[in-house]
């Protein structure tokens, strides 16, 4: 009688066990998240002595000072270095770089606030202004 109680329970504990679904492990690590031009944001920028602007919006970056009328470039993913994106682009033999920091900067003619840094390098020639 005992071998016969012993056998039943051996059985339910196997039928309650074939019962439940595999468990599948929890990845221990995010996929990196890769960046569209849907999720991007637009950004204005710009920068005194000389004057100059950088619209990033849309599928172009446009680079003006009022010396220079508008200069498109491609839009091209930025790479996220800590605090920083970068976009670089070309255009026939231009080339930008504009680098958008998150740390406020203050516009040195107006005093207004903004919250981006950013550094513009084009052509070999640096802008600083502040981004928004």
């Amino acid at each position: 009688m005992k071998d016969l109680i012993l056998i039943c329970l051996v059985a339910l504990a196997m039928s309650c066990n074939a019962s439940r679904p595999a468990q599948k492990p929890s990845p221990s690590v995010a996929a990196p998240q890769v960046e569209t031009r849907a999720t991007t944001r637009n950004y204005t920028c710009m920068g005194n002595e000389p004057f100059w602007s950088v619209q990033i919006k849309g599928s172009e970056i446009t680079f003006r000072t009022p010396d220079e009328g508008p200069v498109s470039y491609p839009y091209q993913a930025p790479q996220q270095r800590g605090n920083q994106q970068i976009f670089s682009s070309k255009a026939g033999s231009s080339n930008i770089q504009v680098t958008i920091k998150e740390e406020g900067c203050t516009d040195s003619m107006s005093g207004e606030q903004f919250p981006y840094t950013v550094e513009v390098s084009r052509d070999g020639k640096i802008f600083h202004g502040c981004g928004k």
